[in-house]
């Protein structure tokens, strides 16, 4: 982590996509003060979930610069490259307010992006039992007690641009969902006995679905709570040779992504010690996803935008698109990588 001289608002995680045995070195600076030195050799492809370096982001930056040297194939070419700086932060401000209840950060959220975010109180009229008595009733199915968070969306409708999070009365197993939703049989040979791992036909009959993602091919977000195998793969996009996954604590469970694309690779929602990330995490991560990603305030690749209201290190993906072409852009709150 380096240090910067002054406020600072926020912080920055650069993660070099390099191939394996080729090398970054470079100054990191910030309005002309240097922040820090990057010294990074890459063991594996690829982006991965931990940074090779962490910095201070100064109070009202505006330019971030890189200069130095990159090995590639054993060639090493110099660059010296300057962004300017989009912060997201008024847009993103309100998700991060710690001093406000989660459900009012989401109201906060949804003010700043207008119809990107809809939530209403109440269940429009949608569901078929009270809110209470369709929780008790999950909770006697799966046999263990709902995450608190769960129960704050029994008095609310939220949608996020054509997902959506589920009324009380409409969430069940993930099974249920694959054959209501998705259109699956549970027999056959395209049936989903035949077409799951056993672990993951286990773990998709024990799940609860909460959150439904509307668009190419259908997806959900799920809490198993049997938690995870130590080890397991947590199945997300990039970060090869991570170490697995690691349990939580007692009765955590694991929130996870689940997607018909590749419907045997649940995604594991883990913590950067690969621990399961807390429930007020997952949901904040459902607006990541699909809210703040569709904010597009860069209009180059001279740009660079970053969220300095987020609490977590900016994930800045750092690759070159020549030998002297760096590349650095916010991964943060992509489909794909938010999962880190």
């Amino acid at each position: 982590m380096s240090a910067a001289d002054g406020p600072t608002a926020g912080r920055a995680g650069i993660h070099p996509w390099i191939d394996a045995g080729d090398k970054v070195v470079a100054e990191v600076s910030a309005d002309g003060k240097l922040l820090a030195q990057l010294d990074h050799q890459a063991t594996q492809p690829g982006l991965q979930k931990r940074p090779a370096l962490v910095v201070a982001l100064p109070v009202g930056l505006k330019r971030l610069r890189l200069k130095g040297q990159v090995t590639q194939g054993g060639k090493a070419s110099s660059f010296d490259k300057t962004w300017t700086v989009r912060d997201m932060a008024p847009f993103s401000a309100p998700l991060y307010d710690q001093g406000k209840p989660w459900i009012e950060r989401v109201r906060g959220l949804a003010a700043k992006l207008g119809r990107t975010v809809i939530i209403k109180a109440g269940d429009g009229g949608a569901k078929k039992k009270p809110a209470k008595a369709a929780f008790a009733d999950l909770e006697k199915t799966l046999g263990v007690p709902l995450p608190p968070l769960v129960k704050v969306l029994g008095d609310w409708q939220i949608e996020v641009g054509d997902s959506y999070f589920l009324q009380a009365a409409q969430m069940r197993n993930v099974t249920d969902i694959l054959l209501s939703e998705g259109g699956y049989e549970r027999k056959g040979k395209d049936g989903l006995d035949t077409i799951l791992a056993p672990a993951v036909r286990a773990r998709y009959d024990r799940s609860l679905a909460v959150f439904i993602e509307v668009g190419d091919g259908l997806g959900a977000l799920a809490w198993d709570p049997a938690g995870v195998i130590p080890g397991e793969a947590p199945n997300t996009t990039g970060d090869k040779g991570n170490p697995g996954a690691r349990p939580g604590a007692t009765g955590e469970g694991v929130w996870y992504w689940l997607h018909e694309g590749h419907i045997n690779k649940p995604e594991l929602l883990l913590d950067d010690d690969y621990r399961p990330k807390t429930a007020e995490a997952v949901f904040t991560h459902v607006f990541q996803r699909f809210a703040l990603s569709g904010l597009e305030l860069a209009e180059s690749q001279d740009e660079l935008e970053v969220d300095t209201a987020n609490p977590r290190p900016n994930l800045l993906q750092l690759h070159f698109d020549g030998p002297r072409k760096p590349r650095l852009w916010l991964r943060s709150y992509d489909y794909h990588y938010s999962l880190y």
